[in-house]
């Protein structure tokens, strides 16, 4: 089995959103969460605060700024096993927010 980490891409400007619709989110983010670890292939995870700042070189400067790209942004993530990518990407197809607009990205950890 190898880790796999799958990125939750949402639109942060969406954001902040009524609370019971935010709650509805955490929930079916939680329940999957449940879910996976009932499956013994959830390792970690968590929600990710919407602001940010992206740090970078330019002509040598560090240069500390928001992050750019809000529109698909990470907003949560999942640390899971898996015996391979395909499989990775069939457990991340089960993602419960998709309905919301989210993307989700998955890449193994380690090289």
């Amino acid at each position: 089995m190898a880790s796999y980490i799958l990125l939750i891409r949402e639109d942060l400007t969406k954001y902040p959103i009524p609370q019971d619709q935010l709650n509805t989110i955490i929930r079916a983010h939680m329940k999957w969460a449940e879910d996976l670890t009932a499956r013994g292939i959830f390792k970690a995870g968590n929600g990710i605060a919407s602001e940010g700042r992206l740090i970078e070189m330019v002509n040598g400067d560090l240069i500390v700024e928001p992050i750019r790209d809000v529109h698909q942004g990470v907003g949560g993530y999942y640390i899971i096993e898996a015996k391979d990518l395909q499989t990775a990407v069939e457990i991340a197809k089960e993602c419960p927010t998709y309905k919301d607009g989210d993307l989700v990205e998955v890449r193994p950890l380690g090289a």
